[in-house]
């Protein structure tokens, strides 16, 4: 049986899990502090996760530019 990685100790990523929600925190960027729901990692990148926006819209992201808000496990 092939175990699904969950991240569970939050030692890849910079900390993220699926579930968390993030504020986005990358000054260059026009979207700087628009909060988000990580829904997906990078594959073979530890700081790229994908990130749900309010609007619904999927977007590639560097998970060390990102706050977790709340931790899935406290929703």
């Amino acid at each position: 049986m092939t175990k699904v990685f969950d991240n569970v100790n939050r030692n890849r990523y910079y900390g993220k899990r699926i579930g968390d929600t993030v504020k986005l925190s990358a000054s260059f960027s026009p979207i700087n502090n628009t909060i988000a729901e990580v829904v997906e990692y990078g594959f073979m990148d530890n700081n790229r996760i994908y990130v749900k926006l309010e609007n619904g819209e999927t977007i590639k992201w560097t998970a060390e530019h990102c706050d977790i808000i709340k931790k899935v496990e406290d929703k």
